[in-house]
């Protein structure tokens, strides 16, 4: 999956696929099992600086480096806030333990922790004991130049939409529970009871056919587009007057980054812990109260309804979208990974 993303000239590209690796957290045999090869492999290769993005394979290069006694700078690179995640959907103590150990063991281990966001970094001082000297944030950057070139590209879903007047809101992510969707159509059934309005989703996941149900329940079938995972998100994004974020938790939501490079406004929850670090005090977007629908469709038709207010706030966006340029997200890396070898 990686190879086509390399660039054009670099060392070596080893193939993870083939070694049976479990892939995520199961048991602790498991954990030991895949951290010895990745050992191995690190061993063979004797890399100057490695880098685990996400929680598991952060845990195997940090335990893997450390057991086969290997002499590299190891990167842990935690993308979401991990507590919040236990408390909501890991019900068994002893998986819990499992898991804070694991995640704690590798933060203390690490030579570094890469979070993306301060609210992260905050939990893992507070709930993992994570020292701070240890761990840098890194906001995520977007590379506009490539969101300029690919967001001319064609909707064919969307072509009932041309040419009519009535107000496009979209929302993209997992459909999954944490991404917290049915608060999103209960928000948006409000707002249709009270003006015309579609709603398009793209993302794909296990809760589809429990939305879709929702979806014809609620009558809204003609209203709502689940259009799917696409590899190109931002014609769809562009051609929404709002985006709307609702996940329960986030690490960062680079799909709120998404959107505001696209030049469209943005309403969110103000849920841990990325939305307030990109929107600021909605001053680049507005938060609301999270698992609030009323709140929400409040927020969508106040600014359904106020245009130039939008048109301010999709500005505003746009000047915070630059601000989070891939140029200065690499720039930030290198510092690390330069300062690591270098110390």
């Amino acid at each position: 999956m990686l190879r086509p993303y390399l660039p054009d000239a670099y060392d070596d590209f080893v193939d993870t696929g083939p070694l049976g690796l479990t892939g995520c957290f199961t048991t602790a045999s498991a954990l030991y099992r895949d951290a010895r090869i990745i050992g191995s492999l690190l061993r063979e290769c004797a890399p100057d600086v490695v880098l685990g993005m996400m929680h598991y394979p952060s845990a195997l290069v940090t335990l893997g480096a450390r057991l086969s006694r290997v002499r590299t700078h190891v990167i842990a690179s935690y993308r979401g806030p991990f507590y919040e995640y236990l408390r909501r959907y890991e019900q068994s103590f002893r998986r819990r333990l499992l898991l804070r150990t694991v995640v704690a063991g590798t933060a203390w281990l690490a030579d570094r922790v890469i979070v993306p966001s301060g609210g992260t970094a905050a939990e893992l001082r507070r709930r993992f004991l994570t020292p701070s000297a240890r761990i840098v944030t890194i906001l995520n950057g977007i590379d506009h130049a490539a969101v300029a070139r690919a967001i001319a590209a064609p909707t064919p879903e969307l072509a009932d939409l041309d040419g009519m007047e009535t107000p496009v809101l979209c929302a993209m992510a997992r459909l999954a529970p944490e991404k917290n969707l049915g608060l999103l159509l209960t928000a948006f059934r409000q707002v249709c009871a009270i003006r015309p309005a579609r709603l398009i989703i793209l993302g794909d996941g296990p809760e589809r056919e429990a939305l879709e149900a929702q979806i014809a329940d609620w009558g809204l079938t003609t209203a709502v587009y689940l259009l799917g995972y696409h590899d190109n998100v931002y014609p769809y994004l562009r051609r929404a007057d709002l985006f709307i974020h609702t996940c329960e938790f986030e690490g960062f939501g680079y799909a709120m980054l998404e959107a505001l490079a696209c030049g469209t406004a943005v309403i969110a929850t103000d849920c841990p812990y990325g939305p307030r670090e990109i929107l600021g005090d909605s001053e680049y977007g507005v938060l609301i109260r999270p698992n609030d629908p009323q709140a929400l469709a409040d927020a969508i038709l106040s600014l359904l309804c106020d245009p130039e207010r939008r048109q301010a706030l999709a500005k505003h966006g746009l000047e915070r979208a630059e601000q989070l340029s891939i140029q200065r997200m690499v720039t930030a890396y290198q510092a690390v990974f330069t300062g690591l070898v270098h110390c």
